[in-house]
């Protein structure tokens, strides 16, 4: 017999997994004094569980059950951390629903596309990785703060129980997604190094050679387009599958990526897996999407960092506001460099560990958690 899990179980255990975000903002804020409540929405078992134990129906539909998450807790603030699948009419419908939501955020830090800005335009503001994001949003009318990415100090303590990945000098944990403003750059600089046969272990998503794969996202795209210019936008807002249409900014097609990349790719690591194999490498590859412009955004600068890793990324003009280049991290601005940097480190490694030390330091010290959420309570007492 299979003991089902509680609401409450199955949301500890996937907390614990240190995926994302985890439950920093939550926890954090409650420690200043807020009652908050975790949702993740996409979590059917758990979500179904918290029905039945509060006398509803399992079979109620994925937005069912949070509008009746939403109806018990009376939250004055709601924060979402996806903004691509809950915006739009859904913002507008809970505004109109429930007297008692002042306050409902977004989150934004990935490529958007101009058919989004109208759904976009129902939260009160957003939060957003970078200033490039916040630039962008700020051309529509968009209110944003920039809270950036941090580390979960948490995590150490984790990986280094029960940690049996490899001892590996390069390492990226990533993937590749095709499209505007995702990553063409870091399709040319991960094939440079193949060719250069710099060897790395590899894990991460690749674009489907399946062409069915291709195939729907051609249709959302032209279903979404269709319907959004004939005045039916709430429609698409309606339907997930054509909703996703507006995740592209041009009609999607095929990636052709060399076959080496393919054999050399591992499945994709996440949450703690993730930090455990990554703590275990000498060097930490980072390259940004293409949508990051000319700044520092992603994550991966203060999850490397963060578990003592040697971090390798691309130049960004603002990244010495976070780390001092070629002292806490090292950069590079080309394919070659890039290869340039590698071998002179591997070939250094004293200067390595000097490296991914301070990198560590600075990463404790200021990217943590904590921090951000102080950013993320200033702008909260302002709007309310």
């Amino acid at each position: 017999m299979i003991k089902i899990q509680s609401h409450r179980e199955q949301l500890q255990h996937l907390m614990d997994q240190c995926f994302s975000w985890s439950d920093n903002y939550g926890r954090l804020l409650a420690a200043k004094g807020f009652e908050t409540m975790e949702v993740v929405a996409n979590a059917t078992p758990m979500q179904k569980a918290w029905a039945v134990e509060n006398n509803l129906s399992s079979s109620l539909s994925s937005e069912e059950i949070i509008m009746a998450q939403i109806a018990f807790f009376k939250p004055e603030i709601i924060y979402f951390q996806d903004s691509v699948t809950f915006n739009g009419s859904f913002i507008r419908n809970l505004k109109n629903r429930f007297s008692f939501i002042k306050v409902c955020i977004g989150n934004i830090c990935a490529p958007f596309t101009s058919s989004q800005i109208e759904s976009f335009k129902a939260f009160d503001y957003f939060t957003v990785c970078s200033p490039f994001f916040q630039q962008q949003l700020r051309q529509f009318g968009i209110t944003s703060v920039v809270i950036p990415h941090a580390f979960d100090q948490r995590i150490l303590e984790k990986t280094e129980k029960e940690n049996d990945w490899p001892v590996v000098p390069f390492i990226f944990t990533g993937s590749i997604i095709p499209g505007d403003g995702f990553h063409s750059i870091r399709t040319r600089v991960l094939e440079q190094l193949v060719q250069e046969s710099i060897p790395f272990a590899f894990y991460g998503n690749l674009p489907d050679k399946n062409r069915t794969a291709i195939v729907k996202k051609q249709a959302s795209y032209i279903a979404a387009s269709i319907l959004d210019n004939i005045g039916l936008k709430s429609l698409t807002d309606y339907i997930t599958p054509i909703r996703k249409g507006r995740n592209h900014s041009s009609f999607p097609r095929q990636l052709k990526l060399t076959s080496k990349l393919y054999k050399m790719a591992k499945p994709p690591l996440f949450g703690l897996e993730m930090f455990k194999a990554l703590s275990k490498a000498e060097i930490g590859f980072n390259i940004h999407g293409d949508c990051a412009g000319d700044y520092a955004a992603n994550m991966r600068l203060f999850e490397t960092t963060g578990v003592g890793t040697c971090l390798l990324t691309d130049h960004k003009s603002d990244l010495k506001n976070y780390f001092v280049p070629d002292s806490e991290i090292v950069t590079y601005q080309s394919a070659e460099e890039c290869v340039e940097k590698v071998k002179w480190l591997i070939d250094h490694p004293d200067k390595l560990k000097e490296i991914a030390k301070r990198g560590q330091q600075r990463t404790l010290t200021e990217h943590h958690f904590n921090n951000r959420v102080d950013l993320f309570y200033d702008e909260l007492v302002k709007h309310l």
